[in-house]
Order: C-alpha cells, then structure tokens, then sequence
C-alpha cells in the first residue's frame, strides 16, 4: 500500500505502522527529515512544502495521513495573541486539506489540536490532544497518557511517555518542537488501521 504521510516530523504517527507499507514522508526542514530518514531508511523522504505536493498529488496514493501545522489553531495562540496584542489567523490550509481530501475520497487522516475557535469542520475522533479527521474512525482508540510538556519538560523524557526514541542531541534545531508536534504512536497505528482499511 502506498502511503502519503505529509508534514511528517519525526514520525511520531508513522511509529507502529507496518513495515510492508510504501511510505512517502514530506518535511519542509532538512534537519527533521534527516531524523525522520535515519528512523524510518527504507521510506522515501521528501524535502518539500507538504500543503503543495499533497494538493497536487494526494490521487497517486491508496492512503493519505496529514499534520499541518497547529501552532495557528492552538489554544496556545490565543494567549499569546492576547498577550503581544497579535491578531489570530488561523491557517486556512488545515481546511483546505480536510475538505480536499473529503472530497478526493481517498482513505485519509488528517490530524491537529484542539482549537481554540470551534472547528470549521466538526472532528471524527477528539482525543486528550488531537482532533482526528477521518474517512473510517475507528469503534474506539486505546487510551494514552503522556507527561505534561511544561518548560521544564525533557525532551527524551517527553519522547519516552510516547513511546518513542530519544532525539540525538543536535541532530534537530530544537527537540522540543520536534516533540510537541509529533503523534502517539498507538493513536497513529490504530487510526490509519480503521482510515486504510487495514485489519489486524
């Protein structure tokens, strides 16, 4: 099965999936996209605008998993725009993707956070910290916990409460970031299981 995994990261989502699947990962840094290559070598890594290239070729793929960027539709925003006195904008191209993707029919994840505005299009799966856009959602997700991320956080601890590997120090600019918007694995596999069509 051919899979497009767009705004890829470090693969947090992309963790349990089966080996057997072809999987194309898009990640605009170069930093990031060479973690996510040393992690996952036998997937095809694209160092390109994700939004672009799912938009143009999203049809060439059996699968498609999407995680735009979050930090416009955050609760987080809110409060920084309210503090700095910045005006929100949230980031058209979530929408634009869901829809598309929706429309396309192709079998589809597309994840974020909660938002701070209520959702232009209503979520399929809400968990303790996505929401899940989806063709299939599944009956029920296992429930994860993770540790709080606070500024006193370490990034490795963090990365353990996923259940994924550490991130080398230096290997990205920051590891925080990197971490913050990575998916829970178990939340990935079971989730692109239902989306694909795939049983255990």
């Amino acid at each position: 099965m051919r899979v497009l995994n767009a705004y890829a990261g470090i693969g947090g989502n992309r963790h349990l999936w089966p080996d057997e699947w072809k999987v194309t990962a898009l990640e605009i840094d170069p930093r990031v996209a060479a973690e996510y290559a040393r992690r996952y070598p036998n997937d095809t890594v694209l160092v390109v605008d994700a939004h672009e290239y799912l938009l143009a070729h999203a049809h060439e793929f059996d699968a498609v998993w999407s995680s735009p960027p979050c930090p416009t539709h955050s609760k987080l925003a809110k409060v920084v725009a309210s503090r700095y006195g910045r005006e929100l904008n949230p980031d058209p191209r979530l929408w634009d993707e869901v829809n598309h993707l929706r429309a396309l029919g192709v079998p589809f994840v597309v994840e974020n956070v909660h938002t701070y505005y209520a959702p232009l299009v209503e979520p399929d799966v809400v968990t303790d910290r996505h929401y899940y856009w989806t063709n299939n959602p599944p009956p029920m997700l296992t429930r994860v916990h993770v540790i709080p991320l606070s500024p006193k956080t370490v990034a490795g601890e963090y990365a353990e409460s996923y259940g994924l590997p550490p991130i080398p120090a230096g290997v990205v600019g920051d590891a925080r970031k990197a971490m913050r918007n990575a998916v829970v694995p178990q939340e990935g596999l079971e989730l692109a299981m239902a989306a694909f069509g795939v049983h255990a």
